[in-house]
Parts: structure tokens; C-alpha cells; sequence
């Protein structure tokens, strides 16, 4: 999207994802790993191997239809439109399938990314018109402010140049078909890099038992050291995930050492890039610079020791040989363009944290 389209949509989307109201879709957050923490309770019963990620994805599509949509998706307990046609597709996707001829003979794939594609989107459109015919219902603006809502909020006076509460009967067709695509969207990428990134961190926390035993160390010392008190005390106190600074520095490292993608930016005439030996690379005849993140962030050349797990690197004072490189960390990468839900996903993996790790031996 160019600059002119891009910036008006991405300061109303700001809003939905600041701070302040990241911390108000804890309880949300709270409900929804606490369906995920039962489900883990019952396979740790049965003793039995089982394939974690596939239990995660369906719990992080669950947490993002509550907190974006105010929905409530069921996905962790049975079938929902959503979840399941999202995983399909993701199971039937090729890569490189673009630049494999063969490809375009696979009609079965095609078909049912298809219906997958078109179920996602009058799943979508349905529950956006739900949560516009509530937003206008809404006199007192007392309904738990889901982003969507926020969305909304800023969306209709701001743009349309109408009161919230006296605007069309149904959204304006530009802007359902933008919100569409941008929900399936978050989605697809929060659930996957979301439910990848706990993986790796239970994984890393297994592998180190010393960060293992700090991290439940502040649990205790912040959140206290009732596990069947904790989910109330998480609702009513949301404000204190923000002091689980090791919690947040295990969270960062396991970004560095397994970041869940990279990106690319588009080249143009006047902007040069600098090698690490000084060299200017113009990158007006490129037409795509990639950013290979494993690569940069596990580099020798920014860290002494880039592939040990070392949470304590994120809380060292500046002139440490372990402080990180500016620019080195780009797992929400940075600059303008960098990850608007970094907060909500920082969020909500604090809380999946605080609510497991004391649970569950590793």
C-alpha cells in the first residue's frame, strides 16, 4: 500500500492497538488461556505425546476473535468457520506454488482455497455487521471495547465525516472489504507467529532450567504464589503484567533465537543501505530488499554469544558487552512500518506465561 493510502489506516488502527487499551483485553486474554491451560491439563493426564502447536494455533485464533472481533470463537473446543477454514488453508498452501508451472494444474488446491477464501469472508462480513448494528446500539458506550470497536470508533467520524450514532444502517462497502481483508490478516499471521513463539519459549525454558526457576521467582513475587487466585487477580490487576521485566526479557530472547518471519521493503532512488564495512548499496534498481531476520539476529557480528538463550542480555545496562546492538533486534522490525499489534502480542504472551509456567513442569 503507498504512503498516501497507508498512513490514514494505520492511525486509526493505532488507537485499537496503544497501551492502555492492550491492558484492557486482559481478562479476555485471562478467559481464553484458561480454556487453554484445561486442555493441557487433560493431555498431561493421559501421559501421552501430542502436538502442541496445533492445540496453540486454535487457542491464539480463539484470543484473537474475543479481543479484535468480541467474539467468542469456540475454537479450542470444537469446530468454528473461522479457525477451521484458516487451518485448512494454511494445509493446503504450496510454497514457492507461484513459480511452479504444475501448480496452476492443481484445480483441487485452487478450489478449495476458494471456498476456504470465500467462507473467511462472509464469516468476517457476518460478524463485522454484528459488531456495527451493536456499536450503533451502544447509546452509553458501555460494551467491552474490543478493537474492532475502537476501529469503528475512529473510522466513522473521522473518515465519513458522520455522527457515530446517526451513520448508515449497514458499513460502507470500502470499508468492509478493507476490514475484511486486514482481519483475515491479523489472523493468519497473529495466530501462527503467536502460537509458534510459545512453543519456543516453553521449549527454551525446558532446555534452561536456571531461567526456568527465575521466571517462576517473579511470578510469584508479582502475581503471588496462589495459582487458583491468579486469574482473578490478572482481571483486577492488569496493570501488573507490566512488572514482569525477566518475563519480558525470556520473551525477547526467544524472538531473537527463532524470530517467526522476515520481511521485505521496496527499493527506491534515493536510499542507499550500509554494509557493515562502510559500503553504500543504492537499492533504486531493486525491487525488493529482504531482511532475513535468524540471519541478523543470531549474527557474531552483534552479539558475542548469538545462539546461547540469554533473557538477562534485555535487562544489562548500556556499555554491557551482552546490551543489544540498536537496529540488531527486529523481530516486530522498526520504523514506521514495523508491527502495530507488537503490543497486544507482548501482551498476551506475558499472560499465557504467568498462567502456565507455574502449572506445568516442562
Amino acid at each position: 500500500m503507498r504512503e498516501h493510502d497507508w498512513k490514514p489506516w494505520r492511525a486509526i488502527f493505532s488507537k485499537a492497538f496503544s497501551a492502555e487499551h492492550v491492558v484492557s483485553l486482559i481478562p479476555d486474554m485471562v478467559d481464553e488461556t484458561m480454556v487453554y491451560s484445561e486442555t493441557l491439563k487433560k493431555f498431561a493426564e493421559q501421559k501421552q505425546m501430542f502436538q502442541l502447536d496445533l492445540i496453540t494455533l486454535r487457542f491464539t485464533i480463539d484470543v484473537i476473535g474475543k479481543t479484535i472481533l468480541n467474539a467468542h470463537l469456540g475454537a479450542q473446543r470444537g469446530y468454528n468457520t473461522l479457525a477451521d477454514c484458516m487451518l485448512n488453508q494454511i494445509r493446503w498452501h504450496q510454497a514457492n506454488g507461484d513459480t511452479n508451472p504444475f501448480e496452476y494444474l492443481n484445480l483441487v488446491r485452487k478450489t478449495i482455497h476458494w471456498w476456504n477464501g470465500r467462507q473467511l469472508d462472509r464469516y468476517i462480513s457476518n460478524e463485522l455487521s454484528k459488531r456495527y448494528r451493536e456499536y450503533k446500539a451502544d447509546q452509553g458506550g458501555e460494551r467491552t471495547k474490543a478493537i474492532f470497536d475502537l476501529v469503528l470508533q475512529s473510522y466513522i467520524p473521522e473518515q465519513l465525516g458522520l455522527d457515530s450514532k446517526t451513520s448508515g444502517d449497514d458499513l460502507d462497502p470500502s470499508f468492509r472489504a478493507f476490514a475484511v481483508s486486514q482481519i483475515r490478516l491479523f489472523t493468519f499471521v497473529g495466530h501462527d507467529s503467536t502460537s509458534s513463539t510459545i512453543c519456543y519459549i516453553l521449549h527454551l525454558l525446558h532446555s534452561n532450567p536456571e531461567a526456568l526457576h527465575l521466571i517462576r521467582r517473579e511470578h510469584d513475587d508479582v502475581l503471588g504464589t496462589s495459582l487458583t487466585d491468579l486469574p482473578a487477580i490478572l482481571k483486577s490487576q492488569p496493570f501488573l503484567i507490566n512488572d514482569l521485566s525477566y518475563t519480558t526479557a525470556v520473551i525477547k530472547e526467544a524472538l531473537r533465537l527463532f524470530p517467526p518471519g522476515g520481511c521485505s521493503r521496496a527499493g527506491q532512488s534515493d536510499v542507499a543501505l550500509l554494509s557493515d564495512s562502510g559500503q553504500k548499496c543504492p537499492t533504486g534498481d531493486v525491487a525488493a530488499v529482504f531482511k532475513v531476520h535468524p540471519e541478523l539476529q543470531r549474527s557474531p557480528v552483534y552479539s558475542p554469544r548469538p545462539d546461547a538463550f540469554l533473557p538477562e542480555c534485555w535487562l544489562v545496562k548500556p556499555g554491557h558487552e551482552l546490551y543489544p546492538i540498536k537496529g540488531a533486534y527486529r523481530a516486530f522490525e522498526i520504523g514506521p512500518r514495523n508491527c502495530i499489534a507488537q503490543e497486544f502480542v507482548m501482551t498476551e504472551l506475558k499472560v499465557i506465561l504467568a498462567c502456565l509456567v507455574r502449572q506445568f513442569e516442562f
